[in-house]
């Protein structure tokens, strides 16, 4: 479902998640201090990993709007082309075989662009929770080919889900996603009017929402972000049994990567470390 005035209706979204989580830190990738010995849970954070043109463990790599990079931080990476026009990247799922080529439809501005409007992601496999699991550290390095401004910038977006029991099924109604095949359907905010239903057993609610910002300085150079953050833990009605990951681009068109996508349990005191550090709006002026 493509929104009247995407822009607009981005903008305020950004705005308000400019409010309630400040920029992060932002610096070279290759300056960053050595890791914790703490595990990844993402499964192939660094995307080495691979048959054919899909990196392991990773949806949505659709090999237009999405594809399995090589020029990672280093090696192999993420990289989302929010350039593609929406009518190209329709004609490409619908009949991949016989596409045309890019920019060959009547709607070939730019704002005819997939940055315009929805955007372009991947996820991640989800990633299960342990019972008192509260804090998390979350990093990504990502290159953009724009340096950031206060509202369009390229950033990993953190969600987490409750999974519907029997006795729940039915009780709420959502735009029901299947991102992973064969896997559930997880709720969203949006989507097309094909995915709207209520929920059955074995759905994942969405009760949890976070972003790590990834406003870059520099363009065309890898950056190193990461951010703490701390589950709900005394309000079960919030607290997630799983997350998805997701990182995403939308505007300006453009080419954006991401690599090195890691999430790990911390400790209160890392997290409150981690986001002392987060650099100032001022950055990107």
């Amino acid at each position: 479902m493509t929104p009247r005035h995407p822009l607009l209706l981005a903008a305020a979204a950004l705005l308000l998640t400019i409010l309630l989580f400040p920029a992060l830190t932002a610096e070279p990738a290759s300056k960053t201090a050595k890791p914790t010995n703490r595990k990844n849970l993402i499964a192939n954070s660094d995307l080495e990993q691979g048959n054919g043109n899909v990196p392991a463990g990773w949806s949505g790599v659709d090999g237009m709007t999405v594809t399995w990079g090589q020029d990672g931080n280093p090696g192999r990476c993420l990289t989302f082309d929010t350039s593609v026009f929406q009518e190209d990247k329709k004609a490409w799922k619908t009949d991949e075989k016989n596409f045309s080529g890019r920019g060959r439809g009547k709607k070939t501005g730019q704002y005819d662009t997939v940055g315009a409007h929805e955007g372009v992601w991947a996820f991640a496999a989800p990633v299960d929770l342990k019972p008192g699991d509260v804090h998390f550290i979350i990093t990504a390095d990502v290159k953009s080919p724009f340096k950031a401004s206060e509202l369009c910038y390229p950033m990993v977006i953190i969600r987490g889900f409750q999974r519907v029991t029997a006795e729940k099924a039915g009780q709420d109604s959502s735009w029901f996603h299947t991102h992973h095949p064969g896997g559930p359907g997880y709720s969203e905010m949006f989507g097309p009017d094909a995915l709207r239903r209520t929920s059955i057993e074995g759905d994942y609610l969405m009760v949890y929402r976070h972003t790590l910002a990834c406003r870059t300085v520099k363009p065309n150079e890898w950056q190193h972000f990461e951010m703490g953050f701390s589950l709900p833990l005394s309000k079960p009605q919030f607290y997630p049994e799983r997350l998805l990951i997701k990182p995403y681009a939308f505007w300006p068109s453009g080419v954006y990567s991401f690599d090195n996508i890691t999430l790990r349990r911390s400790t209160a005191e890392e997290v409150k470390a981690v986001n002392q550090r987060r650099q100032s709006i001022k950055a990107i002026e």
